[in-house]
């Protein structure tokens, strides 16, 4: 019996793997149809397959077929003429699992954010509607319904990214899904995400957190450290090998990652489902990081512990992945869960998520005054901006209410200006109209 294929492709239209128009013309003139009392003319197209089909449009008087004709082969030439209509959910069919999952070969993660996404949330709302016919408040009503703020902008993403592609394969007339992430942040649906102090870890915290993982957890101190001080993701930190490590020039090369591959034929047999080999996140990710010594030293005691007990162990696998089981299998993404608690419960700080070790490897490099662009080069992003935005957390200064202070003290030293009394400024008011009144009798009608 064949194996299926995973995961299972559904049926789509044949249409969508057609390609771009490349060229179009008119069949005749504007014919009537007495069938269907309408108008109606034909337009041969000639697709990137080499498909050649034909296509028909009604109207219901002749001027208004013509009109359209040759709106229509203006459209063509332009390349953004609508040659056939489809669902939403027809086109999400295709361009979820023949398009992102047949050519951009994407990860098991973001296979499983996706098709959650479309099944619980914009196929149950939308997936009904005809696609040339969508408007930008149903993409508003559809991401209205997400309960998580995290899930709502994932969402947006994949709404952009889906429509910008119908759009440019000419399946979808109009953009719009830009700005959806500014109008539902206008319509105050979930409050301002804000910094605060408990998202990542300070040094002294890492410090403990190291310590207490070297004398009770061992099995999670060296990925702790490789977090903490070369910002690795766990599935980088698991699937690094000591060839990866240049203790000449103090670097290591990330160059995989350890998880979930959605794809058999680059599956191995021997290994768990889950412990698969498979391409880093994005191409930036393949990057070098430069070690401290300390962590030299420790990558240097951990193999001599990896050769003893390759030496000692008959079934030992010497799979050469410097954070390893003891005999030798490589860890799953999950395996410092427990650990991690076991850890965490003897610290009175709070719990944060292991991922945030990269928050904290990046804010430290900014509080050392460590540009922003190596940041991002280190921590495999696409933009300094993002990696400022996201990953760097800035304290904000402390801020203090001197007012009454300055004022008690100016008040005790008389450094305030003495106000001038009524009498001193009188002098400088204009005499009033009896004071004339005064003068002039006494000098003139006295003579």
């Amino acid at each position: 019996m064949q194996k299926k294929k995973y995961p299972l492709f559904p049926a789509v239209k044949e249409p969508f793997f057609y390609g771009n128009i490349i060229s179009g013309r008119s069949l005749g003139d504007v014919v009537y149809l007495a069938s269907r009392k309408k108008y109606c003319f034909r337009l041969q197209l000639v697709f990137e397959s080499g498909d050649v089909r034909t296509v028909q449009r009604t109207s219901s008087d002749k001027q208004t077929a013509r009109m359209e004709r040759d709106l229509a082969l203006m459209h063509i030439a332009r390349g953004t003429f609508i040659p056939f209509s489809y669902t939403v959910r027809e086109f999400y069919e295709y361009w979820f699992y023949h398009h992102m999952i047949g050519e951009k070969r994407i990860s098991y993660n973001t296979y499983t954010s996706y098709r959650s996404i479309l099944n619980n949330h914009i196929l149950p709302v939308i997936g009904h509607q005809k696609l040339d016919c969508l408007q930008r408040k149903d993409l508003i009503r559809a991401l209205r319904k997400i309960p998580s703020r995290n899930v709502q902008r994932t969402a947006i993403g994949m709404i952009s990214g889906s429509l910008r592609y119908a759009q440019e394969r000419s399946y979808f007339p109009v953009n719009i899904y830009s700005g959806l992430n500014y109008e539902l942040k206008k319509s105050g649906l979930f409050q301002k995400e804000t910094k605060t102090e408990a998202n990542v870890y300070t040094v002294e915290q890492d410090a403990h957190l190291l310590h207490l993982c070297r004398k009770q957890e061992p099995q999670i101190y060296l990925p702790m450290l490789l977090a903490v001080t070369a910002g690795l993701r766990v599935s980088e930190a698991i699937g690094l090998k000591y060839e990866d490590i240049d203790f000449l020039n103090k670097k290591l090369t990330v160059t995989r990652q350890l998880g979930r591959s959605l794809y058999p034929e680059n599956s191995h047999i021997e290994r768990p489902a889950l412990s698969q080999e498979i391409q880093l996140k994005t191409a930036r990710s393949h990057r070098q990081v430069e070690l401290a010594d300390f962590v030299l030293d420790e990558i240097l005691l951990e193999r001599q512990r990896y050769e003893k007990r390759k030496a000692e162990d008959p079934g030992f696998q010497n799979l050469g992945y410097i954070c390893c089981q003891k005999d030798g299998r490589c860890y799953n993404r999950r395996f410092y869960t427990d650990a991690y608690n076991r850890i965490l419960q003897q610290c009175e700080f709070p719990r944060l998520e292991w991922r945030k070790f990269r928050n904290t490897y990046a804010t430290i490099l900014s509080d050392y005054q460590v540009h922003i662009k190596t940041i991002s080069q280190c921590l495999g992003h696409y933009s300094p901006d993002f990696t400022k935005k996201v990953y760097v957390f800035v304290k904000e200064p402390d801020v203090y209410d001197i007012s009454h202070a300055i004022g008690e003290y100016v008040s005790t030293n008389r450094l305030l200006p003495v106000p001038r009394s009524w009498k001193e400024t009188d002098v400088y008011l204009l005499p009033g109209d009896s004071v004339y009144r005064e003068y002039f009798l006494n000098n003139f009608y006295s003579i």
